[in-house]
């Protein structure tokens, strides 16, 4: 039965920790990396535990350490095509100078004989000093024909020949160096050097102190004699630098053994290119897991600050217990898909995994990226880790894939002279779908990614297009999947859903498509989504209103386009607060319908709110802010009918349920039964622009004087009212005295007759305020 051996010091972070647990079980698996040329276990197989790397093994932990003191032959490191290789004159020679002695023991002899053969092919061609271009080119195929096996998986991992030019894997810097740092030359020192190398070159065996440090190494036991060296962007907390120690400047530490299982392990990133789903594989797509930098998820990190970062690597987690060929496999795929197509950043890398676009096997990634600190060089961050599992939220991110949509918008965003509000309201798009494809969907998550399209639709739409940079069409249709996931049964949800509905009307609540008006009616009042942004076009030619923006036919589009033009009458949304704009937006609608010629008045939906939800919005019992924000993204969303809700004791005001019936549909007045067929309640002229006008007042004559003139209106349709001073025969001292709106604010009254109610709904305030007007044998609907 094979031994379960935990290592404690090889976790997932920091990557040089990671490398470390690759290294290990690489080297326990390989007859090359043997003084005896057997392998140490054939059937070694190891796996991830939590935060630690777990071995099976026949081997037991003193046979390990034995293994490495004395039989393990290191692979050749080396990096001749680099400055600070060691093989120029100014190159550090601590390390370099053993393998070049006369006298080696034979567990270092492929090491030896891998850099006098890198020297040959320097002489050959005549180089003192790093190569430049074309001559690297030439080096670099020299070597990779001429060096043993053994040393190909460290050349692969370091650069890729593509074509006449070389490419550098993030994870091994620019070709094996940091900066001024050399990676081969690092470790040869680590292995030779005479002050703190762990091995004698020329006897093969391990120094006084190296069992303690193997030890600390792998099973982090208590240990001295850490080595004074660099250890460049692999461990940024043992970089040293400022507030790194009690000093101003801390010390750069690092324990031999830690950097040589790190390169060890870093030779599993020789590149391949997966050619499976494109035919010519460019960027990033050729390194295992290795991604452009993306913002998203980086918290503070800005767009434009991605051009500072070097790449992005997921390092992969796995549970089962695997070998290490399979583990190489899997890396020399690196296959990561998004909706078809390879993973370019970090944001597409988390959509990979959670539509399952990885290879199987992986369980989780941890996600680091390569910051550029002082100078030229990195450090490699972690920055956080991804569940490799389906997530819901990973459907509706495709919504926005429509037409190339997303693509598009993340790109405009980081055009070099893209104004500060897109380029924030892009960032905020992306965290929230990163937020988005968390295994678990919250409300929160889903409505902070509607915001945010809304936020990022409402900047769109004041964008010009000019010859530079075409301005991304407005967000395609979201399914009705995102109102659902969204509902967190709020007020404020329920309120702005049902202004999202304004000028959809009923609808196929089967269909992914909206159907809009009944046949017969020409012209339609304009969606809630054209009084927030640039949707209405004019009267001329053949894009009238919009036709050709949001509608087609009678449903609503896929795929949406800006009006023409740069300016949209009906787009009253402004940057105040959410009553006064939903005030604008009531006045607008009745200016509307002479305009478009209309039948009916403009308040039809395909959501409503109920009347609690109208009380608490009167009565100031409401977050004015997160409706308005709700709002933003809804409008472009399929509406749904029912949302969640619950009951409310709130009532509304008298002068509401008074109001509200001269404030809705004929249509729904005729299914009610309170006018007849083909009759009409118009609106009294300047009614809204009084309870405008009357702002915060609550002393109750603006509205007493609005609720007077709206029982004048239906007293003289057929609809009177008990509570109707003329019909109780009072004077006109008795009407200018009453106070039918005491204590209720005007413009609060006035923006809440533009919230669509469930006919159950109107037929509660006819009750309340027109008692007797409906039949008793008449039954509604909640439509």
């Amino acid at each position: 039965m094979a031994n379960q051996v935990i290592l404690d010091g090889c976790s997932p972070i920091p990557v040089a920790s990671y490398l470390k647990a690759l290294g290990v079980l690489r080297l326990l698996s390989r007859r090359t990396n043997s003084l005896t040329g057997r392998v140490p276990d054939a059937n070694v197989r190891g796996c991830w535990k939590g935060t630690r790397f777990c071995l099976l093994t026949n081997l037991d932990p003193e046979d390990i350490l034995d293994f490495f003191l004395h039989r393990y032959a290191p692979s050749p490191v080396i990096a001749p095509w680099s400055g600070g290789s060691g093989f120029y004159p100014k190159d550090a020679k601590a390390g370099i100078k053993h393998l070049e002695s006369a006298v080696i023991h034979p567990r270092f002899k492929n090491y030896s004989d891998s850099v006098n053969i890198a020297r040959d092919i320097l002489q050959s061609l005549a180089l003192n000093a790093k190569p430049q271009k074309e001559t690297k080119v030439r080096l670099v195929e020299m070597l990779r024909a001429r060096l043993p096996m053994s040393a190909l998986p460290w050349l692969d991992a370091s650069l890729v020949l593509s074509g006449e030019k070389l490419r550098f894997p993030p994870v091994l810097g620019t070709g094996g160096n940091d900066g001024r740092l050399d990676f081969s030359n690092n470790l040869m020192q680590r292995l030779f050097s005479d002050k703190d190398g762990l091995f004698q070159a020329s006897s093969g065996t391990p120094r006084s102190y190296s069992a303690a440090l193997l030890e600390n190494s792998l099973f982090n036991a208590p240990a001295l004699h850490l080595a004074d060296a660099k250890v460049g962007q692999f461990s940024p907390s043992g970089a040293g630098g400022p507030n790194a120690g009690t000093g101003f400047e801390g010390e750069s530490v690092i324990n031999s053994w830690d950097y040589v299982f790190m390169l060890e392990g870093a030779s599993t990133f020789a590149s391949v290119a997966s050619r499976r789903h494109q035919s010519n594989v460019h960027g990033m797509a050729s390194f295992p897991f290795t991604v452009y930098a993306s913002s998203a998820g980086w918290g503070g990190i800005e767009c434009t600050d991605e051009a500072e970062a070097r790449a992005e690597f997921w390092a992969p987690l796995w549970p089962r217990p695997a070998r290490y060929a399979e583990i190489k496999a899997l890396f020399s795929e690196g296959r990561v898909v998004a909706q078809g197509r390879m993973a370019r950043d970090g944001f597409d890398f988390a959509r990979a995994i959670s539509t399952l676009g990885v290879s199987r096997g992986f369980s989780e990634f941890q996600r680091y990226g390569f910051f550029q600190r002082a100078g030229k060089s990195y450090y490699a961050v972690a920055i956080g880790r991804r569940h490799a599992e389906p997530s819901p939220g990973a459907k509706l991110i495709s919504d926005l894939d429509r037409g190339g949509w997303l693509r598009m918008v993340r790109q405009f965003g980081r055009g070099t002279d893209q104004a500060a509000s897109i380029r924030h309201s892009v960032k905020n798009l992306e965290e929230a779908l990163f937020e988005l494809l968390s295994p678990e969907l919250s409300h929160s998550a889903v409505s902070g990614a509607m915001m945010a399209i809304g936020q990022l639709g409402f900047r769109l739409s004041t964008v010009r297009t000019n010859k530079k940079s075409l301005v991304p069409a407005p967000p395609p249709l979201l399914s009705s999947q995102w109102v659902r996931a969204a509902d967190d049964g709020s007020r404020e949800f329920r309120i702005a859903a049902a202004l999202a509905g304004l000028g959809i009307g009923r609808q196929d609540w089967d269909a992914e498509s909206v159907s809009l008006r009944l046949p017969g009616i020409e012209e339609f009042p304009p969606p809630m989504a054209a009084h927030l942004t640039r949707l209405t076009n004019s009267r001329e030619g053949n894009a009238q209103f919009e036709a050709i923006t949001f509608f087609r036919g009678q449903r609503l589009r896929a795929l949406r386009q800006w009006a023409q033009g740069a300016y949209s009458p009906t787009a009253v949304w402004g940057h105040g607060g959410l009553i006064s704009n939903m005030i604008a937006v009531l006045e607008r609608r009745l200016v509307e319908v002479p305009i478009r010629g209309l039948a009916d008045k403009p308040f039809s939906s395909a959501s409503f709110a109920q009347l609690g939800d109208v009380a608490a919005f009167i009565g100031g019992d409401f977050n004015d802010e997160r409706c308005n924000d709700l709002l933003a993204g809804l409008v472009w969303a399929k509406p749904l009918r029912f949302l969640r809700s619950r009951d409310s004791e709130l009532r509304v005001p008298f002068a509401y349920a008074a109001l509200k019936p001269i404030f809705t549909t004929n249509q729904m007045l005729i299914r009610l039964g309170v006018i007849p067929s083909e009759a009409s309640i118009p609106i009294p002229p300047g009614l809204v622009t009084r309870l405008r006008v009357g702002g915060r007042s609550l002393d109750g004559r603006v509205i007493n004087s609005a609720v007077l003139n709206a029982f004048e209106r239906a007293r003289s349709s057929g609809i009177p009212s008990p509570f109707d001073p003329i019909q109780l025969g009072a004077g006109v001292h008795a009407r200018k005295c009453g106070r039918f709106g005491v204590g209720v604010r005007p413009d609060r009254l006035a923006a809440s007759l533009l919230i669509p109610i469930f006919d159950s709904g109107m037929k509660s305030l006819l009750r309340q305020s027109y008692p007797g007007i409906l039949t008793e044998t008449h039954k509604t609907t909640l439509s």
